[in-house]
């Protein structure tokens, strides 16, 4: 006898039961992934969120660095444009798209507000299907569009910071050669000079001779006189690596250098770690006009700096040449900048009374001869700065240097009896002859600007 039994109702049952645990899988799948694409995109979010913060805050350091050099009154230098009562500078950091936007409020003190920029998480990809369960099944792809970014902003309000010390700052070696001396007087207050000049029965122990280097004999002060301090990087005060020497010479208050050699108590420190900011152009090569000769004051000029900015490939100011520099001028210098002579015709730079210049110089530089008058008297209005090829200073002209030097990738050397007063910074400074150098606290009188508050918004 032959049975015949019906498996089809039990192999649609197996079928339908294979389908259903596929979907249930399926789904659990799809969730799962789903869970993990948005804790990517989470994450993402989050990173994006938080690299904004140092793009900001580079708008800030940049904003920080345009005061610090221009104070309130110039900062349209360096390509810094101005509208709706803000100077606005914009910057583009890597190749990503990062940016930051920021502008200053050209108030007293300034207010800075800086915008960073940063690629969304959106540029992680797109599912191939939309943002749908199957899409996210499908993968992901990212196309060529440019991203969205992320931004956040930031306002910081600054302060003045009481002047201190200075005079002399250096990346490496600082040598006072011979018989010289540092100390300090104060241009803007009559208990600290006389008219505005340095009188020596009213210097004070301000100056201060400071080098980031950690080699011995960072700080060479021999013989000189330090009305002050000096400060190295890290290293050894005394011994056979001391960063500090000296011989007959002495560093300490005005009292202590009448009477000792030696440093005095409290007056060495080896904590310097000053960052040198490199100094850039002052405007586009191109765009300043070219100074020419010229008799506005009934004397022949060989050329005649005005107002606003100015431009030359190279100077050299040899016997029998001369420079007037008028009203509130910007001298950028691509090449090297020279002054010569050793006669009574030799070669000079005369600031007129009420002008200042900012000279900036592309090569190298050395002033001889009569050298740089400045006809104003103070230091604050007449500042050389030197640009990252400029490697070598050399100034030891006739005249007294009333200014200020800022060259940080340069070998400064300054020798003569005319003395320096101001300020010095380069990569070296040598100060021989039994030159004289003066700080003049006048250059920071109201103290320069710091962050003072520091809120997102």
């Amino acid at each position: 006898m032959t049975i015949r039994t019906n498996q089809t109702n039990s192999q649609g049952s197996v079928l339908l039961l294979t389908l259903l645990t596929a979907w249930v899988i399926g789904v659990a799948l799809v969730s799962y992934l789903a869970l993990v694409a948005n804790q990517n995109r989470s994450i993402y979010h989050s990173l994006s969120w938080n690299c904004c913060v140092p793009v900001m805050e580079a708008g800030v350091e940049e904003a920080l660095t345009q005061i610090y050099y221009n104070d309130i009154t110039q900062l349209g230098n360096n390509q810094w444009s101005y509208s709706d009562g803000l100077y606005h500078k914009t910057s583009y950091l890597g190749d990503d798209g990062s940016k930051y936007h920021v502008t200053i409020q050209p108030v007293d003190p300034p207010v800075i507000v800086s915008t960073g920029y940063y690629p969304a998480p959106g540029n992680t990809g797109t599912p191939m299907g939309g943002q749908t369960a199957f899409g996210i099944i499908l993968g992901a792809v990212t196309g060529p569009s440019t991203p969205a970014l992320v931004s956040r902003t930031l306002r910081v309000t600054t302060k003045r910071l009481r002047p201190g010390d200075g005079g002399i700052q250096a990346k490496g070696r600082i040598n006072l050669s011979g018989p010289t001396w540092l100390d300090s007087f104060d241009s803007t207050n009559p208990q600290g000079s006389t008219n505005g000049k340095y009188d020596p029965a009213k210097r004070s122990a301000n100056g201060l001779a400071l080098s980031n280097s950690t080699e011995p004999d960072a700080v060479h002060v021999g013989a000189g006189h330090v009305y002050g301090r000096v400060t190295s990087g890290p290293g050894p005060l005394t011994g056979p690596d001391a960063t500090m020497t000296y011989t007959s010479g002495s560093v300490g208050d005005n009292a202590w250098n009448a009477s000792y050699s030696g440093i005095e108590d409290g007056h060495a420190s080896n904590d310097a770690n000053v960052q040198f900011n490199d100094v850039v152009a002052p405007f586009s090569w191109g765009t300043g006009s070219t100074p020419v000769g010229g008799r506005p004051d009934g004397t022949n000029y060989d050329w005649v700096v005005g107002p606003g900015n100015n431009q030359l490939a190279s100077v050299n100011i040899s016997v029998g040449k001369k420079m007037l520099v008028t009203g509130d001028a910007t001298l950028y210098v691509s090449g090297d900048f020279y002054t010569s002579g050793t006669t009574s015709a030799a070669g000079y730079v005369y600031l007129a009374p009420g002008a200042s210049l900012k000279l900036y110089i592309g090569g190298n530089g050395s002033v001889s001869g009569t050298g740089i008058i400045n006809g104003s008297g103070y230091a604050k209005n007449f500042s050389v700065f030197g640009l990252p090829t400029c490697t070598a200073l050399i100034y030891n002209g006739s005249s007294e240097f009333i200014g200020t030097v800022y060259a940080p990738s340069a070998d400064f050397r300054f020798s003569g009896s005319a003395g320096g007063f101001g300020s010095f910074t380069a990569n070296t400074v040598t100060v021989s002859g039994g030159a004289h150098i003066a700080y003049d606290k006048g250059l920071n009188a109201g103290g320069r600007y710091v962050a003072n508050s520091w809120n997102e918004i």
